[in-house]
């Protein structure tokens, strides 16, 4: 289920999310719910929300949206040490318009692929609500390695540097198209 963080489908919708956002990145990369709260709080308005369910609450993916503010996996990723141009990188005959993979979680006994990938549903079909042509995140290695393994074909845009809690992140693009075909998704 995707939703606004600002209306939540149910009212501890929004908490749910933030307990299994908090209790991986704590023991992922030592950042807290309070350091979480203080990254997002300003882009609330601008936030979709997705959980899965697989016989409790499993994962979650904070997405930020199009909109007056920019995307944060974007001014991280043209700050140092990243120093990418993204929007060189994209540039092309159409508009790029970014759907931002803020945070992706799974709690430790729902780790396997049918839940990240279900959660990769969810914001493909936001992104195309939102009418996005690509997904991007800062995605730590072991991600990429995901990613690569599961032949989902996506432009690393920068090296690999410390980032929050992380020693090897960078900042990764997927088209929107390119990920729909790989979900098996309609066009």
């Amino acid at each position: 289920m995707a939703f606004p963080a600002t209306e939540p489908p149910f009212p501890e919708a929004l908490a749910v999310a933030e307990r299994i956002e908090a209790g991986v990145f704590r023991a992922t990369y030592g950042e807290s719910a309070e350091d979480l709260g203080c990254y997002y709080a300003e882009h609330l308005l601008q936030t979709q929300i997705v959980l899965v369910r697989d016989g409790g609450w499993a994962g979650m993916m904070r997405l930020g949206l199009p909109g007056p503010r920019t995307s944060l996996s974007l001014e991280d990723a043209e700050a140092q040490p990243f120093g990418a141009d993204v929007g060189a990188d994209l540039a092309g005959e159409e508009p790029v318009v970014l759907l931002d993979v803020l945070t992706a979680a799974v709690r430790s006994r729902f780790r396997n692929r049918r839940i990240f990938e279900r959660m990769l549903d969810a914001a493909a079909r936001v992104a195309r609500e939102h009418g996005c042509t690509h997904l991007v995140a800062m995605v730590d290695r072991r991600v990429l390695v995901y990613l690569r393994r599961r032949r989902l074909h996506y432009t690393l845009h920068t090296g690999l540097h410390d980032y929050h809690g992380s020693p090897a992140t960078g900042f990764v693009s997927v088209e929107t198209g390119e990920l729909r075909r790989w979900l098996g998704q309609a066009a």
